[in-house]
């Protein structure tokens, strides 16, 4: 038979070379998760992924590759489907546009001027008498068209 004792704390050694059951579970832990951690930090993302692998099939390694290649094929042809569009309408505007706006702010100009010199007409040109009409020559008495006869 066997008897069973009670051993008080005070009287248990901690410097014993025996440990308990709780002791040894505890140093294992700690152990492992500090291994753990140390390979995990030294551990790069290329060789987690190198790592995947052996992880995912092969067939379905392909099928992701194929994806990712029909996505960079289709995304670069985009771009260079954009580029030559905008090209084209780029090179439109300034061929057809640029020209267009030239005329039409010339026209404004032209109306402005025409505006000035319709403004004017109330007013004597420099020059001309008041009551002179247009291709009169100075000296020259209104109502009278040519000279006088005999002069």
């Amino acid at each position: 038979m066997v008897k069973l004792v009670e051993i008080d704390e005070a009287d248990y050694d901690s410097d014993s070379q025996y440990t308990t059951d709780s002791e040894s579970s505890l140093s294992v832990h700690e152990n492992v998760d500090s291994d753990f951690e140390d390979d995990y930090m030294d551990e790069s993302l290329l060789e987690r992924i190198a790592a995947l692998k052996d992880i995912v099939p092969i067939e379905q390694r392909h099928a992701v590759s194929r994806l990712a290649s029909q996505v960079a094929y289709w995304g670069d042809f985009g771009m260079r489907l954009m580029g030559k569009l905008s090209w084209v309408v780029t090179t439109s505007a300034l061929l057809v546009v640029l020209p267009l706006a030239y005329e039409t702010d010339k026209d404004k100009m032209m109306a402005q001027w025409e505006s000035e010199q319709g403004g004017a007409q109330g007013q004597v040109p420099p020059g001309m008498a008041p009551g002179m009409a247009p291709g009169m020559a100075p000296g020259m008495a209104p109502g009278v068209v040519g000279p006088a006869p005999g002069i």
